[in-house]
């Protein structure tokens, strides 16, 4: 099923509900190579920025056991699939999903021990400031896990430059991605599969 553009930046309706389903699939193994990245540590409150359908949400439910979830998206219909995916952790009072943007974030600086952004950062309306304010939110220790399926490579710059005009996407180069993280205070690894052009930036605060 074609999906219009505009769904992938903020899901609506019936076929926003679709295309979520469709994006829980599609990302799942992308998501957990990502997450085979983290360090085996303990996270007892874990935000997560664009939540969508909430997958990666109960991933990390699973390996963190003892942690909060916070999940904010600013899309009606994907906090909607995300309470499907994770009624039950939901109703135990483990997780809690907002209508929030990245760029508002109601909560605390220095407040959770995991922030994730997945296949979300080049949607953001200004992406400098807005990966700084989720940096802002990562206590001392603490991890910022920025994930994307797409980013700037000579072999892939003919299909990119296609998904950046048509889907508004702003992709940015690795080590600029990297360095704002590393003026916020946090030492930063880069995880790349080339053939996949699936990128992972693993940052610790300081």
């Amino acid at each position: 099923m074609e999906f219009s553009p505009n769904q992938y930046r903020n899901p609506e309706g019936e076929e926003g509900r679709l295309l979520l389903e469709d994006m829980n699939d599609h990302h799942f193994e992308l998501t957990k190579w990502a997450l085979s990245k983290l360090p085996a540590a303990e996270c007892g409150k874990i935000l997560d920025i664009g939540c969508g359908g909430g997958m990666l949400i109960s991933l990390l439910a699973e390996r963190f056991a003892n942690a909060e979830i916070f999940g904010v998206d600013i899309s009606e219909v994907s906090l909607a699939m995300t309470a499907l995916v994770n009624k039950e952790i939901i109703k135990n009072g483990r997780c809690h999903i907002s209508l929030n943007s990245v760029s508002a974030l109601p909560f605390a600086d220095s407040a959770f021990d995991l922030v994730t952004a997945f296949e979300t950062y080049f949607f953001w309306p200004d992406q400098v400031n807005d990966l700084k304010k989720a940096a802002s939110k990562v206590k001392r220790g603490g991890y910022l896990v920025v994930v994307s399926e797409t980013y700037p490579h000579p072999a892939f710059k003919e299909r990119n430059d296609e998904v950046v005009r048509v889907y508004g996407l702003k992709m940015i180069d690795n080590d600029v991605l990297a360095s704002i993280l590393e003026g916020c205070g946090m030492d930063v690894t880069v995880n790349e599969i080339e053939e996949k052009n699936w990128i992972t930036f693993v940052a610790k605060k300081r």
